[in-house]
């Protein structure tokens, strides 16, 4: 029985992905993020169960991969689109005159095809065993999540997302992160050595010390998950610029 636990597992990341979609497709936006850490709780798990119990299969590689583009890739894509057909309420009548905003208005879901490219890439590409080449689609889902809750639920940054460009260029940027070949150094600590997981222990220890900072300075936890993911990337993107000018010391 205990090779289908990690499946099992996974297949409660789908289940979770699947409601968050139905959310934000109706504009509960707060619910269908909860749905998306609900989704990335289990696929950390999975993956960590798999581990422990020694327990990994073809299968179950495939199956967290079309788990994730739901979770990872069309919900926040149904998020992205919800905002951005209140950014274009008043360009769309339902007349022909507005088909074509109607069609702009699904421009979101290129990010489910980046997302989709992302997965296929990370099944057949032997050299992300432990690092990746661009974001995760945990992070970047997250990443939007808890973007768009920060935004509309602070008034003052609600402008922001009420433009006809800023949802479509901030889909292109994240469609890039996942499918370039930026390095992301993994989460996943295979041991409890320091040696080969200074990265990841100090980047935790960071995230640890800053979540309970902010909680205590009473900041809202879509701004603790935004400043925590954009660090992932700063420090990624800082590390990958090291590389290039100092190789032999990455």
């Amino acid at each position: 029985m205990k090779r289908h636990i990690p499946n099992f597992i996974t297949c409660l990341n789908l289940f979770f992905g699947c409601v968050a979609v139905v959310f934000a497709l109706r504009g509960w936006l707060g619910f269908a993020v909860y749905m998306v850490i609900a989704a990335a709780l289990f696929d950390f798990l999975d993956g960590l169960a798999a581990r422990l119990l020694n327990a990994y299969s073809p299968i179950g590689k495939e199956l967290d991969s079309l788990a994730d583009l739901i979770s990872f890739g069309l919900a926040p894509a149904a998020m992205m689109h919800y905002e951005f057909t209140q950014a274009l309420r008043f360009k769309i009548s339902f007349g022909l005159d507005s088909i074509p905003w109607e069609l702009y208005s699904f421009f979101p879901f290129v990010l489910v095809i980046a997302a989709a490219l992302r997965l296929a890439k990370f099944n057949v590409d032997s050299r992300q065993s432990d690092h990746f080449i661009g974001i995760p689609t945990p992070a970047c889902a997250l990443l939007i999540g808890s973007l768009l809750v920060y935004v509309t639920r602070t008034p003052q940054w609600m402008p922001l997302l009420d433009t006809v460009y800023t949802i479509p260029v901030m889909v292109l940027l994240l469609s890039w992160l996942m499918v370039s070949n930026l390095p992301m150094f993994s989460l996943k600590i295979k041991s409890a050595a320091w040696k080969g997981n200074e990265i990841r222990f100090l980047f935790l220890l960071f995230a640890l010390a800053f979540g309970v900072f902010s909680l205590i300075m009473g900041w809202p936890w879509s701004l603790i998950v935004l400043i925590v993911l954009l660090s992932y990337i700063t420090i990624s993107l800082f590390r990958w610029f090291y590389s290039l000018l100092y190789p032999s010391k990455i």
